[in-house]
């Protein structure tokens, strides 16, 4: 069962001389030669824990001097052995969440075990003790590097130490199928060495996870429980964080034995103007840690104030040396690569002597390292500025860094601390600076406070007569003319200012960091666009826009890009954009010419359309007035038939009522025939009733004719 102690650093660390047991001659050589005088609390309280073969888990602020604090703890277990390891085996790993902080890792390894000294040649005498063999080279494994290649070397030299990311470590050890092998559920076979992995960890002799909070934000959580189980037991094992979270005590019960916790905390001194109940911060002691208040509009004329002031003070000024590294954050990559290509073409800035750098996880290696190497390598005399997001807030040691600006308060609060520990680090001094728009973001002070992390308002007055609001002006003005010479920065800008609406909308702080609440038309100004882009979040604000915005006078045709190649693929995609207007007003020409040329018979002044549908109407009226006249002509027949027949039926019944005169029957015939009209007049009224209701026209043609027409049904058939 775990057990949970603390072990508090005294005040006053003392001489590396005092560590017992006592370091190694050439090791402690090393350390002073690197100008560690004196030790820092966490390694006091870390290594002769570690030393005394026990597990730690230390919490200690970004700065504090954790990576020697296992670094030397490592070397003496290794250089202590009894037996010595053999060319396949390894003693040690150090597992680290980023290529950068690795590299870092390697690198300090690297300087202790080239300083070892070598065996020497003479034979030993039985009065002498034997000679200790030296260390191999440590062995890194990251990302980007060939596999291969880190196979080779380690067949070729050995590595009694591995250093590594979780992913190429897991590769180099456990072998590429071992993703698979857990999901089978036969992640036992791997152990020990097994498997299609490389070296023999059976004497694994010390496991340190460095930024181990970070190790499970990034996603490691399954990587490093395949990695622990196919390590040995009998270990020790160091765990680093510069946090604490329900997900750390978990990986710390299932990889730790019985651990010693280790807090260092740094502790505020009575009486020197801090505020009343505070017993702690969570920020290096020598941080002085503020914060400006000033509109989204005036973000870039603010930040070039700080970097002018604080690497060019004034006469008067405390620190007349000035700053010459500054880190400055902003919330997106996009918002990274659009400064640092605009900024570093401004006049103003070069001729200040800046030398600017970017940063961000979005780059590739290559460039990563790099610039890190770039930025680091600078001159005394050249003030430099990385511009980056947080993935240079943690992990990444970057020396001598004086200043830090976060134009853009992260997302996360709690990275804030990781952010303004890359200063005041190692014993040094160090100032940061976060940008707060007016009104309820400067509650972020009092958020933070409770966090123990305290803020003082600091100020950046004007060097000049001009005011703040007129430097923004100048600097968009002295922007929007860099940008007016390359169409990819413009492009660049309007991704990077919707990547940072989208950016703020995700502040977990939300109710302090409001998207309803913040000045859009003003950040637009900020990153100097050139007219306003059409995004969601200015959807109601037209008004506003009207009023504050005018988009810069463009000839967007001839609008190009430095790029060649770029530019020649855009003047293609304008030909063919082109050639589709010239097509369509051609259309529109040739509409108008053939309408007034069918202009005739005084209608030249009518419109096409209004003269095409009086025409409809007249052949409408013409069709309707010969149907009229046809149905007229028939009805007229009909008469004339009926009229005939009519005639002809009065014949015969004359000669029938002669031929039988003098008899009863002829009254009998007259009745029946007064019966046989009753009927058909009776007919003939249901047949018109009908004919109506059909809305026919042969009634009216039939009573146009004469009398004939009560007939027209019963004769119909006859000529």
């Amino acid at each position: 069962m775990a057990v949970d102690r603390l072990a508090a650093a005294p005040p006053s660390a003392g001489p590396w001389s005092k560590v017992n047991p006592p370091l190694t001659p050439w090791v402690a050589d090393v350390v002073r030669d690197m100008g560690f005088e004196q030790m820092y609390p966490v390694q006091a309280s870390t290594i002769p824990l570690f030393m005394q073969h026990k597990d730690v888990v230390v919490e200690a602020v970004t700065g504090s001097g954790k990576t020697l604090a296992f670094v030397i703890p490592v070397l003496e277990k290794l250089l202590r052995r009894g037996k010595p390891l053999g060319k396949r085996e390894i003693g040690a790993i150090v597992i680290a969440p980023t290529r950068e902080l690795t590299i870092q890792i390697h690198s300090v390894f690297s300087h202790f075990i080239a300083a070892q000294p070598q065996p020497s040649s003479e034979p030993s005498t039985s009065t002498s003790p034997p000679s200790t063999p030296p260390l191999a080279p440590a062995l890194l494994l990251i990302g980007g590097n060939s596999l291969q290649d880190d196979k080779k070397q380690f067949f070729e030299t050995g590595a009694d130490i591995l250093v590594g990311t979780p992913g190429r470590l897991e590769e180099f050890l456990l072998g590429s199928s071992s993703v698979a092998m857990s999901k089978k559920g036969n992640s036992a076979s791997g152990r020990r060495g097994s498997g299609n992995g490389v070296g023999d960890t059976k004497s694994l002799e010390v496991l340190v996870m460095d930024e181990a909070d970070r190790l499970l934000d990034l996603g490691f959580t399954p990587t490093l429980t395949r990695l622990l189980d196919h390590f040995p037991k009998q270990r020790r094992t160091g765990l680093f964080s510069a946090t604490m979270s329900d997900a750390l005590g978990q990986l710390v019960r299932v990889g730790l034995r019985n651990p010693v916790r280790v807090v260092v905390k740094v502790e505020s001194k009575v009486g020197k103007g801090k505020a009343e109940g505070q017993d702690g911060r969570n920020i290096p002691t020598l941080l002085q840690n503020g914060y400006v208040v000033c509109s989204p509009s005036e973000r870039i004329a603010m930040l070039f104030r700080i970097l002018r002031q604080e690497a060019f003070p004034s006469s008067d000024s405390d620190d007349a040396s000035g700053a010459r590294k500054f880190i400055v954050y902003f919330s997106t990559c996009a918002a990274v690569d659009y400064f640092f290509k605009a900024l570093s073409a401004l006049p103003s800035l070069s001729e200040s002597g800046f030398s600017l750098h970017s940063l961000h996880g979005q780059q590739s290696p290559t460039r990563r390292s790099s610039t890190y190497t770039a930025f680091t390598a600078l001159p005394p005399t050249t003030p430099g500025v990385l511009l980056c997001t947080d993935v240079a807030a943690r992990g990444l040691d970057l020396p001598d860094v004086d200043v830090v600006v976060q134009v853009d308060p992260p997302v996360d609060p709690r990275a804030f601390g990781h952010r303004v520990g890359r200063t005041a680090r190692a014993g040094r001094s160090g100032k940061a600076v976060v940008l707060l728009n007016k009104g309820r973001e400067e509650g972020y002070v009092d958020f933070l406070n409770i966090r123990k992390i305290p803020l003082q308002r600091f100020e950046y007055p004007s060097q000049g007569d001009s005011t703040l609001e007129q430097e923004a002006a100048a600097v968009r003005d002295e922007m929007r003319q860099v940008i007016l010479k390359d169409r990819d920065l413009h492009d660049r800008g309007i991704k990077a200012f919707v990547s940072s609406i989208r950016s703020y909308s995700k502040h977990e702080a939300s109710y302090l960091f409001r998207l309803q609440d913040l000045d859009l038309v003003g950040l637009a100004q900020s990153f100097a666009l050139l007219r306003m882009p059409k995004v969601a979040e200015l959807k109601g604000k037209e008004k506003e826009i009207r009023e504050r915005w005018e988009d810069v006078e463009v000839d967007w045709d001839s609008y190009a890009y430095a790029d060649k190649v770029r530019e020649k693929q855009r003047k293609a995609e304008l030909k063919v954009q082109q050639e589709k207007r010239l097509e369509q007003e051609s259309r529109k020409r040739a509409l108008a010419e053939s309408n007034a040329a069918s202009a005739v018979d005084g209608e030249c002044d009518e419109p096409e359309a209004k003269r095409h549908k009086k025409g409809e109407n007249k052949d409408k009226n013409r069709a309707w007035s010969a149907k009229e006249d046809a149905e007229a002509k028939k009805a007229a027949r009909r008469a004339k038939r009926v009229a005939k027949a009519k005639a002809k039926y009065a014949a015969q019944a004359a000669q029938r009522y002669a031929a039988v005169e003098g008899d009863g029957a002829a009254g009998d015939g007259g009745e029946s025939e007064a019966e046989d009209w009753k009927e058909e007049l009776a007919r003939a009224k249901r047949e018109k009733k009908m004919a109506a209701a059909r809305g026919g026209k042969s009634e009216k043609g039939v009573a146009q004719a004469g009398s004939g027409g009560l007939a027209g049904v019963a004769f119909e058939g006859l000529d």
